[in-house]
């Protein structure tokens, strides 16, 4: 039965915290597939006008209530609690339902700032799949199939969704000599165009959403995601118009 908050919104944008410790159980389970990182949940305001800035979070049941701290990029870490688990709690924001799209992001250190590790990313995809974070249509298969196998190793054909930091210009992995650009069917949600409106990436995460095959395992763990933005393109655009009109001589046309 999920806990309805006298004290806080009625309505409010939350998931169950048993959910997330599974989440944190997968962790630990396939932790090898990124020994050296460390976990935390983030949220994604996916609606317009969502504000970041005084989102607060806290651990809620009917004889518990815990705050949880949210850094200023919306990420949180969860305590283990015995008693949040006993009393069925939930992880709950101050803002309505469906305000956030909730995400593991599992980071290992050292990486450029503009890259992803794809053993993070595929730790994190056994994390959602334990914690049934992400919201999205699913037929009836997906379920079935999941039930049987790990459905992050044993689809070759599928796919996982990812959300960047901000809105992305390409995806490449790299691995050696080795690289290969994504495909443009596989960013911004068009596996999906005509149905977006059902996943959490719609409406404002759109432009920051890619998709890896992460069953592939030619492309080991190491390999890296590269991530090109939006705003470093136009940068990179801008400041080569601006050498080509210095380099034109005097007086030129």
């Amino acid at each position: 039965m999920q806990v309805v908050h006298v004290d806080g919104l009625r309505d409010a944008d939350e998931h169950a915290y048993r959910r997330l410790i599974k989440g944190m159980d997968a962790f630990e389970k396939y932790h090898a597939l990124a020994p050296a990182a460390s976990l935390r949940y983030r949220l994604y305001p996916r609606l317009p006008g969502v504000k970041a800035d005084g989102t607060t979070l806290t651990i809620q049941g009917y004889k518990v209530k815990l705050p949880v701290a949210l850094g200023s990029d919306l990420t949180f870490a969860l305590p283990r609690d015995a008693q949040a688990l006993d009393d069925n709690a939930q992880v709950s924001t101050n803002r309505k339902s469906r305000s956030f799209a909730w995400h593991p992001e599992v980071r290992s250190p050292g990486l450029p700032a503009n890259a992803r590790r794809l053993g993070d990313l595929r730790l994190e995809c056994e994390i959602d799949r334990a914690a049934k974070l992400f919201v999205g249509l699913r037929l009836p298969t997906y379920y079935v199939v999941d039930a049987a196998v790990d459905i992050c190793t044993t689809l070759p054909g599928g796919v996982w969704i990812y959300y960047a930091d901000r809105a992305v210009f390409s995806v490449t992995l790299v691995h050696g000599n080795r690289r290969e650009a994504l495909f443009s069917r596989l960013m911004y949600g068009n596996p999906a165009k005509w149905i977006q409106t059902f996943y959490d990436f719609y409406p404002v995460l759109t432009d920051r959403t890619y998709m890896l095959r992460i069953a592939d395992t030619s492309w080991p763990d190491d390999t890296l995601v590269e991530l090109d933005y939006m705003d470093d393109a136009a940068v990179a655009d801008a400041s080569a118009t601006q050498a080509m009109q210095t380099s034109q001589p005097s007086g030129t046309p």
